[in-house]
């Protein structure tokens, strides 16, 4: 077996395991414990990949792991292992799931589900197993967003499931229809396979190829949260619980895009080069001054951060949708820096909300008085957020803003419009909540602060080293290897 075999054996073998525990501590260290080997062996499959040059794949060529691929693995293994052992504390300190112990042991399972889903999307080369693992993700996740069993809570899974099944629909009917496609070329049961479409692609009729990338961009594009495909994320995100609405920031959205990517690759070399580029373009701009508005209205701190999420996704997409070099470097890093940046907000408003019993932001304030260590990391978490220097996100837009300069200055003019609206709204909603003395809040301690803490303020020390040490010896053969088909 090798190691594409090797990395998805802890997430399957752990779903035969966790169900039969029935201590709730040992149940949460155990999922850590996979989620550690994971990333340990993302590591050195990263390392592989990286010191070979050459892709490597796993039965059959269903699997594949490229350069590109493993960025997303190192990211998405290395959030996933600090989120569960979040969830710990988390769990133990939560005083509104006065459940059943079988849900605890629920959770963890569906949590696993939802990781294998995510390593399936991401290693996939045979695009129906790539939609199927998508949606494997979509069940996990829904199920972990009504884990409170609360009306708004089954509410917002409910509309999560009608609105991503949508997408997930289209998306398959793009796969069909591209699966049809191939098959006018004799490609036969390699016609699911991505290597294969990507070298037959400019065979494929043209008109088929349009449409079924417009199905697959509006499907996938639905779980990316793009405008206006977006009314699912603010709700899961905010009834949720606070662990899974650091998945869904920090590893759903990105895994979504990183589909969109592969088929925008396989349209590189035909005659619809452009049409990718255009459809990201336009609902990345859309997005980001739409999101930038809305944070204006947001009056709940985890809605607050949804919008932003929708945002930077936004602004992502831009890049990528850009495609010059520069312009695909400053996507690498605004993704990896957002996704840790979010997820340490999201670690930070969950302590905040246990101890003050409230995610409402009038309600919120003096919390550094209150609570110093949790107002501290969610202050610097909102800053990096905010994209202010020492932040990885500081130069990942930056680097944004030089490239969208060099193609086109009104859409310098737009992405500027975008950033200093959301940086506004963000700045007038949060600022109350740390300095205010208008509200009195009552406080309650932490019952298990084991792990409360060191994950958010981990994601935030690689922030800051980022920020002031940029990675380009990690993100430059990334850029490299993608430049020349995804442009």
């Amino acid at each position: 077996m090798n190691l594409i075999g090797l990395i998805l054996l802890p997430g399957v073998l752990s779903l035969l395991i966790l169900p039969c525990i029935t201590n709730r501590t040992w149940a949460g260290y155990i999922s850590s414990a996979v989620c550690t080997l994971c990333f340990v062996l993302s590591i050195f499959l990263a390392y592989r990949v990286y010191n070979s040059g050459q892709p490597i794949f796993f039965f059959h060529q269903w699997f594949l792991c490229d350069k590109l691929a493993v960025f997303f693995i190192l990211l998405n293994s290395f959030i996933g292992m600090t989120t569960s052992f979040y969830a710990i504390s988390y769990l133990n300190n939560e005083n509104k799931l006065h459940l059943h112990p079988l849900v605890y042991r629920f959770y963890h399972t569906g949590y696993q589900l939802f990781l294998l889903g995510m390593l399936g999307v991401l290693l996939s080369n045979n695009i129906g197993m790539m939609w199927v693992a998508i949606e494997l993700a979509t069940i996990a996740s829904v199920a972990l967003v009504g884990l409170y069993h609360t009306s708004e809570a089954l509410e917002a899974a409910w509309k999560y499931l009608i609105l991503c099944g949508v997408g997930i629909g289209l998306a398959l009917l793009g796969t069909v229809i591209l699966y049809i496609g191939a098959s006018t070329q004799g490609l036969g049961e390699h016609g699911l396979l991505w290597t294969q479409l990507v070298s037959e692609a400019p065979h494929i009729p043209a008109k088929l190829l349009a449409v079924s990338f417009v199905f697959l961009f509006v499907g996938y594009g639905t779980k990316v949260g793009f405008v206006p495909l977006h009314n699912w994320l603010p709700d899961a995100h905010a009834e949720g619980p606070a662990p899974v609405s650091a998945l869904l920031s920090g590893l759903l959205l990105n895994a979504a895009l990183f589909a969109i990517l592969r088929f925008k690759w396989m349209l590189s070399n035909t005659s619809l080069h452009t049409l990718p580029s255009v459809l990201l373009l336009i609902f990345g701009f859309i997005g980001v001054l739409f999101a930038a508005l809305s944070l204006f209205r947001q009056r709940q701190l985890k809605r607050l951060f949804a919008y932003s999420s929708i945002e930077h996704m936004s602004l992502i997409s831009i890049a990528f949708g850009l495609g010059t070099p520069l312009a695909l470097f400053a996507a690498l890093l605004h993704m990896s820096m957002h996704s840790l940046s979010k997820t340490a907000a999201f670690f930070s408003c969950g302590n905040v909300m246990q101890r003050a019993g409230t995610q409402t932001l009038s309600k919120l304030r003096d919390l550094s008085g209150q609570m110093p260590v949790s107002a501290a990391l969610l202050l610097i978490s909102t800053f990096a957020i905010l994209g202010l220097p020492p932040s990885g996100l500081f130069i990942s837009e930056l680097l944004l803003i030089l490239a969208a300069f060099k193609a086109n200055i009104g859409l310098t003019i737009l992405l500027l419009l975008g950033l200093g609206l959301a940086f506004l709204a963000i700045l007038l909603k949060m600022q109350p909540l740390f300095w205010s003395k208008s509200a009195h809040v009552s406080i309650m301690p932490l019952k298990n602060r084991h792990h409360a803490y060191w994950p958010a303020a981990l994601h935030l020390v690689i922030v800051i080293i980022a920020g002031v040490f940029v990675p380009f010896y990690l993100l430059s053969p990334i850029v490299n290897y993608i430049a020349g088909v995804l442009s």
